[in-house]
């Protein structure tokens, strides 16, 4: 029980033990008073199992009238307005855009949310997304505000008593009025929260599509057939805007590259390193290591900036007169600034990272919280150099988010180490004093159902990546008995290649199936063929396996 002075509530309850159903109940009756319960999971899964399994049978049981909606990326919604200007870009048109167009027209005729995971899709990384995701504005005055998904979300939302949604989300955007006033807060799978929260500000700088968009944008105003200079360059308004544009376009890459000669500079003092395929490389930085003169860098990074907001005004200029024009513009340049639109979000987009690293300069304490990462496509080229950056210590962000939230649990299977929860109130940047912990009894015994093996033989192979190592691995799985399932650990995905292929040619094992990450199909597909194997020998890594319920048949 809460008093006045505790303002978090630490709990281990084991998986299967009703923990998720045990916190709704316990917040249920003080929604009444306008306060708002926010659940913050790690993965989609689990929003979904508490909005469809876990609520309804909760107003079931309880009777109460409660609303949830589960809170997500406008980029999850559907853009009308975007999605209908898609239909009319006609300059050759790409068969799968085609395919995908035609089956959301379909599915809008069904939708009732707009929600584009609906579509349960594999290819949200096909260019017309980027066109049709919502970009989280108002619509007001659109042709389709009316009717626009994300601001009917965002309504739903205000109403709702109970929101759910996940760690990363909620760490960026904790200060949102969505939750309302005083909400009440549970972090599920608590154990995983702060290393979410870091995760979720980790910020780059990626030059290389930077001057490429840069480039790009080069080729729209001037070298392209249908290019702006070749259609309105004989107009006096728009070839005076054009001259400037060809100039600073040029200076803004070679802002871009001077920040990445810089860095390219400070190379040699990384502390790791790491090789990777045709002679690309990541290097890992402390920040007073990479960014050796900040003052160097603040200049380099603001004179980038200031080109870039030069680039942004004055293609907004050129978008201003063709708007003007546009009465007598023909379908095709309706393109181009469609396409200028773009580059202008493209800038702003950058704009925003180069503040957020020039913030960090601005505040060299802040370099001691962040790590910082040079990719390297080509390790003999400079101009190939790209930037990373994640938060190292959240405690400060952390701590801002919590002074929201009112009476906070935090909530996981695996929070205690022998009975003692110090580690976890400390990891969670949680006071001590004002904090209660509570260990409830699993409800079986996981002996009865698992055995976990570690090898000890003397006689196998101590380096892993020795070809010994696989074939006495093989050996031994052939020589388990009386176990209908098998699964093994891996952290090398080669290991789990190689010892497949030598279970695989084994004739001792023609009765059994054999799955491997990566080797025997989707995720999914090898989930669901566990299910109807007779015998199985499964190997994987562990993140992969994290969540399945291995059950005997």
């Amino acid at each position: 029980v809460y008093s006045d002075t505790d303002n978090s509530l630490v709990v281990e309850a084991p998986n299967g033990s009703g923990k998720t159903f045990s916190y709704l109940m316990a917040y249920a009756y003080e929604l009444y008073s306008g306060r708002k319960l926010v659940v913050a999971t790690p993965t989609k899964v689990l929003q979904e199992q508490i909005l469809k399994q876990e609520i309804p049978q909760l107003l079931r049981v309880t009777h109460l009238d409660l609303e949830a909606q589960i809170v997500k990326s406008s980029s999850h919604y559907l853009d009308l307005d975007g999605f209908y200007n898609s239909l009319y870009q006609t300059d050759n048109p790409i068969q799968q855009t085609l395919i995908l167009q035609m089956g959301i027209l379909i599915w809008l005729t069904e939708t009732e949310t707009g929600d584009l995971d609906e579509l349960q899709l594999t290819n949200y990384q096909a260019p017309l997304f980027a066109a049709i995701e919502h970009p989280g504005d108002a619509r007001i005055g659109t042709a389709f505000a009316e009717y626009d998904f994300w601001n009917l979300a965002r309504s739903r939302q205000e109403q709702a008593d109970i929101l759910i949604t996940n760690h990363a989300y909620l760490a960026n955007h904790y200060m949102d009025s969505i939750w309302g006033q005083n909400p009440f807060l549970v972090v599920d799978e608590a154990h995983r929260f702060v290393e979410n929260v870091a995760s979720s500000r980790n910020d780059s700088l990626q030059f290389e599509s930077f001057w490429g968009m840069c480039s790009h944008l080069r080729n729209l105003l001037f070298y392209a057939e249908d290019s702006a200079k070749v259609r309105f360059g004989n107009n006096i308004e728009f070839k005076i805007i054009l001259d400037k544009l060809e100039k600073n376009t040029n200076d803004l890459i070679h802002s871009i590259n001077k920040v990445q000669q810089a860095l390219y500079d400070n190379r040699n003092f990384a502390t790791s390193r790491e090789d990777r395929i045709q002679n690309a490389v990541s290097l890992g930085f402390q920040g007073q290591d990479l960014f050796r003169s900040v003052p160097q860098f603040k200049r380099l990074l603001s004179q980038m900036q200031d080109n870039i907001e030069i680039v942004r005004q004055e293609t907004n200029q050129l978008l201003f007169l063709l708007y003007h024009q546009q009465k007598n513009l023909l379908t095709s340049d309706d393109v181009l600034i469609r396409d200028l639109q773009e580059e202008i979000d493209h800038l702003d987009y950058y704009s925003e990272q180069n503040y957020l690293l020039l913030d960090q300069l601005s505040e060299p304490q802040k370099l001691d919280h962040e790590g910082f990462v040079l990719e390297i496509s080509n390790e003999e080229d400079p101009l190939s150099t790209n930037l990373t950056w994640l938060m190292l210590d959240p405690e400060e962000e952390v701590q801002q988010l919590y002074q929201y939230f009112d009476k906070k649990l935090f909530i996981s299977a695996t929070l205690a180490q022998q009975d003692d929860f110090s580690y976890t109130i400390k990891n969670l940047y949680l006071d001590p004093e004002k904090t209660l912990t509570y260990r409830a009894k699993p409800s079986f015994k996981v002996e009865k159902h698992l055995k976990i093996y570690a090898l000890s033989d003397n006689d196998a192979p101590e380096d892993p990546n020795n070809p010994e190592y696989e074939e006495f691995i093989s050996n031994l799985l052939t020589q388990i008995k009386n176990y209908n399932h098998i699964l093994v650990l891996f952290t090398n995905l080669d290991v789990i290649r190689d010892v497949f292929s030598k279970l695989s040619e084994n004739n001792n094992l023609k009765d059994y199936e054999i799955l491997a990450q990566g080797l025997t199909g989707s995720n999914e597909k090898i989930a669901k063929r566990f299910g109807i194997a007779e015998k199985a020998v499964l190997l994987g890594a562990n993140s992969f396996w994290e969540g399945i319920d291995f059950k005997h048949n």
